[in-house]
Order: structure tokens, then sequence, then C-alpha cells
């Protein structure tokens, strides 16, 4: 017989993978291992992610109910939307617009709606008209001048409604009185017996209802008859109050002329006559401040301390010495009908009994008095009114 071919050998073969003798490739068992891995992994992870999801609100429910079902009505231009940085962890992030984009829908106009909006939202509203009394705190530098012009109003309005040592000089620290609107002040006198009516015309106002009816005033149930309690401080809308100056008591010969004054004061020269040559600038050297009106009865010169002051005209010396009022070292010359004053001297270097011509030296510049730094008050005076220098030829200012 003859031999069997090898396939039917009596020994049987092992077809078992667990086999000792298994022919599974090695990458094929190892790839198997790692897909089971990765399959226990998302496993894992899916679990943890449905365990520390945040809860949703009922109302973020509610809100994405409203706007899945409430029409949307547009007033504003559509504008870009900007989207915001990456939230922190565990906060809904929201769209956000840039500034200037902000800017730019404040100053659209809306649309209006069906029959038009009740009233206009972009409405400029202009500056509001003052109506009550206020004060301001002055600071160094300041003078009436500027903080008229501040306020929109004239020197005399500032100076007729504050002391009258404030039309001379500005300090800081000094409380202004502001008023509304130009005008003056008055302080009621319940002994002068002056109703509404007098007052106002005391001022120069022939219409008594313009301070019943003044906002400062608050005169409610007020007719022009009333005689209003002392010390009720009333507002006078356009009225003009008295020259702010030094009312010195004069003595006038028949003609008017000046012959002595302040007779009173130890500093007076008594009655002297005469004087009254030409005009000439009492500091030419010097450098124009402030000007005159009714709140400031002549005009401010600047110079150096120890500068000459002239005399503006000839005539005799009135008076020489100190003043009370606020000027200082003051001399006074006689010139007719006319006198001058010359304040805040540091030196005085004339004496009564003397006359002088015009341009001689009467003193030096100084800040005597009521005085903010070295300069000359000069007074022109006529019948013993004030005058403004400046209008006077040969003054020079």
């Amino acid at each position: 017989m003859s031999p069997l071919p090898a396939f039917h050998s009596s020994q049987p073969t092992r077809l078992s993978p667990h086999g000792a003798s298994a022919t599974t490739p090695r990458w094929r068992r190892l790839t198997g291992w790692l897909c089971l891995l990765g399959a226990i992994c998302l496993t894992f992870t899916a679990a943890l992610l449905v365990v520390t999801a945040p809860p949703v609100s009922r109302a973020s429910e509610a809100a994405a109910t409203q706007v899945q079902t409430e029409p949307t009505a547009t007033l504003l231009p559509a504008t870009r939307i900007v989207e915001a940085p990456t939230p922190v962890s565990g906060l809904i992030a929201q769209p956000t617009i840039s500034a200037e984009q902000i800017l730019e829908l404040l100053a659209t106009r809306p649309e209006a709606e069906p029959g038009g909006l009740p009233y206009d939202p972009f409405t400029i509203i202009p500056n509001r008209v003052r109506t009550k009394m206020t004060t301001y705190l002055a600071k160094r530098g300041d003078s009436v001048n500027a903080i008229a012009a501040r306020y929109g109003l004239q020197p005399e309005s500032i100076a007729w409604c504050n002391n009258h040592e404030l039309a001379q000089i500005v300090r800081p620290g000094d409380i202004v009185n502001i008023p509304p609107e130009d005008g003056a002040c008055h302080t009621v006198l319940r002994a002068q017996g002056k109703d509404v009516r007098e007052i106002a015309a005391q001022y120069g106002v022939d219409d008594p209802y313009l301070v019943i009816e003044a906002p400062a005033n608050n005169l409610p149930d007020v007719s022009p008859e009333t005689l209003l309690p002392s010390n009720t401080h009333l507002f006078i809308p356009g009225g003009e109050g008295p020259y702010i100056t030094w009312n010195a008591p004069v003595q006038q010969d028949g003609a008017g002329n000046v012959v002595a004054f302040d007779p009173q004061s130890r500093y007076s020269c008594g009655s002297r006559y005469g004087g009254g040559t030409w005009w000439t600038n009492p500091l030419p050297n010097g450098t124009w401040v402030r000007g005159f009106y009714a709140g400031h009865s002549g005009i401010d010169i600047a110079a150096n301390t120890g500068t000459p002051i002239y005399a503006a005209n000839g005539g005799p010396i009135l008076y020489a010495g100190w003043n009370n009022w606020g000027y200082g070292n003051t001399v006074v010359i006689g010139h007719g009908a006319f006198s001058t004053l010359y304040g805040h001297m540091s030196s005085i270097a004339v004496r009564c009994g003397q006359s002088v011509d015009a341009g001689q030296v009467i003193g030096y510049v100084g800040s005597t008095g009521n005085s903010s730094g070295p300069h000359l008050h000069f007074e022109l005076r006529y019948l013993n009114q004030p005058r403004n220098p400046s209008s006077t030829a040969g003054i020079g200012w």
C-alpha cells in the first residue's frame, strides 16, 4: 500500500484560537485592547458631563420662549454686534457692542410711532435765567469788574448789592452778593416810612410792580402802598443807586466852590480859597488799572511804591492825612468849583497851609488803606460830585 498524504496524518490538528499554537497576530490583539480602553474612557467622560452640567433656570426658559413667540420691534438702525471674549467657565456668553457704537446709538433719533411722540426727547434746554440772589466766594486776583463780567452784569450792580468797601478792594475769601440781573439792592428801614412805590422811585424805577413781582423778593400779597418790615432785603430790577464814594462834608462859598473838605477831621486844613489853573496827568508813568463807574468814583493807576504823584491842577491843600474810609494817606486839593483827591499814598509831601502848582509833587505811590497793591486812587469832583477823570482834557487817562 502506498503511504497516505501528509494531511491524512493520524495526529489531530489544534484549531482553537486559545490554544498554545494559536495563529492570531500580535498587532490584532493590541488593537483590540486599545479599542476596549477607549470605550471605557468615553463612557466615563459622558457620565461626568451629565453629573456636572449647570441647571437651566426657569427664567432662562421663559426668556427663550418669549423670544421665540413675541414679534421683534426694531426702533433703532441695525448695529453690527461684536462677539465678546471667551467666557469664564460656568458663565453664559452675552453679545456686546463697542463704546463707539453705544455713542452712535444714543445720538440716533428713534423712528416716530404713528401719530408722533407726545414730547421731543432731544430738546436742548437753553441756559436758564437766574431769578434769585446768589453768592460768590472771591479768590486771589478777583475784582468787582471781573466778577461782574463772569455773571454778565455791570460792575455797578455788584457794588450796589454789597458793602461799600467791596467797591474799593475784593479780598480772597470775601462773600460777594450776586444779583440775578442788573439793578440795585435795598434794605428796608421801617423808621423811614417808605412804602414799596417810594422805594422803587428812590432807585429810578417808576413801576413798583417790577419790585413786587421780582422772584428774588418773594413778596406775595403785597401792594405798592405796603410798608415792609425793617431789615427786609429787596432787589430793585433796573434800579440805579448812588455813587459809592467818600461823602465827606464840605463847605462851599456862594459860587459853589469847595473851600473846606471834611472840616470836622483833624486832618482838614480849614477854609481855603482860590486855585484852578490847567490840568495835567497826576501819574504819567503809571499803568491804568480800573476805571470810573457808579461803584468806583475814581480811577486806579498802578506804579511802583515810591513813584512821585503830581498835583493835577493848582490850588490850596484842603486835606492832608489819614482817611478812615479806606483811602489811607490822602491829599485833597481845591481848584475853585473842582477838587481832586489822591489816595493810598505811601507818604505825603505837602501839608496844610500850602498851595501847589499843577505838576508839583504832592506825595508818593503806596498801598495804604483798603488796597491790594501799590497804586494811586485819583478822584475828580465838581461841586463835590464825582466825575470821570478820563473825560477831562489834560488828565491823560
